[in-house]
């Protein structure tokens, strides 16, 4: 018997319920943009998207639950998007210093959505959680081609993202100048054996393609 079996096809009420709860996350998206998180009402939130006051807490336990699954997804959207949004042959490292750039330069292009995601409860792994999958594939994509040279891969991303998520903050503390990212980005090359030289050029360009 083949042991690789196609998973279920979902019943009629299991494809309601994911339209339903898309439509409550992109409502949630929307009105986080517009008005940020303090005045968000979960009424407003199920106005918006057509669904039931009561239907709500079926999908989510509280507004909280709600906020902290949009920026999970936002984050995981845009990591995904810097890595997946190169063609097949990109070279590994210009891969990683596009999405170390565009990651950390959240604080900022969108200081008010940094600050949500830096401030929400449990910050740092929802943080990780969303960024961790598509870091790793450009890592390994690296190793895989030569590229890099990484002695440990859950180590160097550990350091990483987490180094990601306190220079994000710190930014939005200003306690660094306008390229704190792409030195942030030129130390992540080194990292995977880059030379420090081709890193600063490789950052450079890139930097010079996201501010274009």
């Amino acid at each position: 018997m083949d042991s690789e079996m196609s998973p279920p096809a979902l019943t009629r009420t299991q494809r309601q319920q994911q339209r339903t709860r898309r439509r409550l996350l992109d409502a949630g998206r929307e009105l986080i943009a517009a008005n940020g998180v303090v005045g968000l009402r979960v009424q407003d939130v199920t106005e918006r998207a057509d669904v039931a006051l009561g239907s709500f807490y079926n999908y989510f336990a509280s507004k909280d639950v709600l906020v902290e699954a949009v920026i999970g997804e936002t984050l995981s959207d845009l990591a995904a998007e810097t890595v997946t949004g190169l063609s097949e042959d990109a070279d590994p490292a210009e891969m990683v210093a596009n999405a170390t750039l565009r990651v950390v330069g959240l604080a900022r292009r969108e200081p008010d959505l940094a600050r949500l995601i830096v401030n929400i409860a449990h910050s740092e792994a929802l943080f990780s959680d969303a960024v961790h999958p598509p870091a790793r594939m450009a890592v390994e994509r690296g190793i895989v081609s030569g590229r890099f040279v990484v002695a440990n891969v859950e180590v160097l991303l550990t350091v990483v993202i987490g180094g990601a998520f306190a220079l994000i903050r710190e930014i939005l503390d200003g306690r660094h100048g306008p390229h704190a990212e792409e030195a942030f980005a030129r130390h992540v090359l080194s990292s995977l054996g880059i030379r420090p030289d081709e890193a600063l050029t490789l950052v450079t360009r890139v930097a010079a393609t996201i501010n274009d």
